[in-house]
């Protein structure tokens, strides 16, 4: 009796033994070792800000010196652009198209004086024009001297109070035609064309202007121009034709001036009310 009660308690003893879990418990941190362990935590994250904002300060320092160097890049070409601009603007007659000149060549080493007699004034196929001329614009059917510019990439005309609109899902510009030095202005609408960008001598900022499609009629020449549209009030001649509309065309003599024929006003053709230059009516 006494050994099969033996052994039971022998078995359970084993059992209970086998249930109880050995691993010893995990230390508890005190007070002071905790606050040591978040010091060291803020140091690290700390640490890790710092490389991080040197890494930024470092790449912002070289993108900085890579813009300066564009800058300066963009300052070289500029200048090298408004010395290229001052030589053209030096030069005392240029060709408007570089074949008219070896054409000419080719006709006569000096023209005829058939060639050159008023209502003629060609060679070959190209007009003769002086530094100025008389220009005819169909939008105000009248006649105004224009300085013939082989300096200047576009035409231009003075132009106030620039609109730009729609019109029949087409780009158009409504301005006050200001062609020459007296107080009237024409108020007309032309299709917008494009815009350019203008480098003025006295700035270094580009000015965006609007550029307008006119028919214009030089000597007995009657085509559709491009016109830079801007302020030129305070120019001698408000109207400027350039080597675009030279080109392939004419060829410059810039010792003379009118040698085209002064074109006429079309008879019965409307002609718009002028307003103030200073004060619209």
């Amino acid at each position: 009796m006494f050994r099969p009660i033996a052994f039971c308690l022998f078995a359970s003893t084993l059992l209970i033994s086998g249930c109880v879990n050995r691993t010893p418990p995990a230390p508890t941190l005190t007070q002071t070792q905790l606050n040591i362990a978040l010091s060291e935590t803020e140091t690290r994250l700390l640490q890790s800000m710092a490389q991080q904002c040197e890494k930024w300060q470092a790449r912002q320092s070289l993108q900085s010196e890579q813009l300066q160097k564009i800058e300066k890049q963009q300052r070289e070409i500029d200048n090298k652009l408004t010395s290229v601009e001052d030589k053209l603007d030096r030069k005392p007659s240029v060709v408007a198209a570089p074949t008219a000149a070896r054409e000419a060549t080719k006709a006569a080493a000096c023209p005829p004086p058939s060639e050159t007699v008023a209502g003629v004034n060609n060679i070959g196929n190209k007009i003769v024009v002086g530094r100025v001329e008389w220009l005819w614009i169909e939008a105000v059917n009248r006649v105004y001297e224009a300085r013939i510019d082989t300096g200047a990439t576009t035409s231009s005309i003075s132009a106030l109070d620039i609109t730009p609109f729609e019109k029949d899902g087409k780009r158009w510009v409504r301005f006050r035609l200001s062609p020459d030095d007296t107080d009237d202005s024409y108020e007309i609408e032309a299709p917008l064309v494009r815009y350019v960008r203008i480098r003025q001598a006295s700035s270094q900022e580009l000015d965006r202007r609007p550029v307008a499609a006119l028919t214009v009629r030089l000597g007995k020449m009657t085509e559709v121009a491009e016109f830079t549209l801007t302020d030129r009030t305070q120019m001698s001649y408000p109207i400027l034709l350039g080597r675009e509309f030279l080109r392939d065309v004419a060829v410059v003599d810039v010792a003379k001036r009118n040698i085209q024929p002064k074109p006429e006003i079309v008879v019965g053709k409307e002609q718009p009310k002028p307003v103030s230059k200073t004060k619209k009516q």
